[in-house]
Formats: structure tokens, sequence, C-alpha cells
């Protein structure tokens, strides 16, 4: 639609015929989880690092059998210089957190070896779930899209400086390697 727009052009057909368009459809979880995606891996950028959107390296079997890609990992340089993980986020384009989503995380937090996932939702009340049994806690944000573009921009920031200030992964918390 952009290249259309851009080259002044239209829909046709293979021959060559001109079509009317009265509508046009977006996927706006889509739009959502670039856009969330693009401006926190920008907002993480003053505070080291690097960060990687729908990285396919890492799966939750050893057997590497099912693959996970999260929206966006953040990796760091630990104190014996190897990169890792120091933060996962999935978004979300709908009002609140389920079970699934929920699992999702937990699936990367522990596949990761983080204690902390974050959740960033379109709408909702920022919440914290901790998880039983387990050091894991996954936080639920909203980014809120009625905001003056400015504004929306400076909420990234202040997201971004939060899951920042939460520290660096705990080097004791392993993932559970079964011994079957």
């Amino acid at each position: 639609m952009a290249e259309l727009v851009l080259r002044g052009a239209s829909y046709e057909l293979d021959d060559g015929t001109s079509i009317r368009v009265n509508g046009l459809l977006v996927e706006m979880w889509r739009v959502f989880e670039d856009f969330v995606t693009v401006a926190l891996a920008e907002a993480f950028r003053p505070y080291g690092g690097r960060t990687e959107s729908q990285d396919r390296r890492h799966h939750l079997d050893h057997g590497r059998r099912v693959p996970l890609r999260p929206d966006l990992i953040r990796y760091v340089i630990d104190s014996t210089g190897r990169e890792i993980p120091a933060t996962v986020l999935d978004s979300k384009y709908k009002v609140s957190a389920d079970s699934a989503d929920l699992y999702q995380m937990l699936a990367y937090c522990t596949a990761l070896g983080l204690d902390r996932g974050h959740l960033v939702y379109a709408t909702g009340e920022p919440h914290r779930h901790v998880v039983r049994g387990t050091r894991t806690e996954i936080t639920q944000d909203t980014i809120d899209l009625t905001l003056s573009p400015n504004e929306l921009l400076g909420s990234v920031e202040r997201l971004a400086k939060s899951i920042v200030g939460l520290g660096l992964p705990d080097p004791t918390h392993q993932p559970v390697v079964p011994s079957c």
C-alpha cells in the first residue's frame, strides 16, 4: 500500500484494468507490535547492549523442536564478557493479559534464564504477576495510544528506563536442565 501511495499508483488487474478500492484493512495487532518493538529498541539504546526483534535462535526444549520468538530481547555483556539476555518483552494489542500470554512469557523467561519478563498492552492496567514456586515475575505494562506522538514516545522512554532500572538478570538463576 505504501509503495502504491509513493508511486501515485492504484490497484490494477493483470490486464491493466484499474479497479476501485473502497476500503483498507490494517492488522492493528501487527502495527502495534512493530511500533512497540521499534520504539523500545530505540529507547533502550542509551542504556547500552543490543536488541533483537523476533529473535529465532532460542528454543523451549533441548531438542530445539519448539522455537521461541519473543517480540524483543535486549542483550548485555555480563562480567565474564559473554552476551546474555537481559530483557524479554512481548507486545499484545488487546485489553489485558490472559493465561496464554502469561504462560508464553513464563516459557520465554524460563528458556532465557530470566527472572522477569514484560508484556506490553495497548490498554488495561499495569500489573505484576509473581509466578508461584519460582523467582519469576511478569510485568504487565500499558502504552496509552491516545497520547500525542511526543507524549507517546516519552511514555515508551519511561517504560524502557523502568525496565532497565529493574537490573540485570540474576547470574545464579539458570534454566533448569532436566536429567532425563
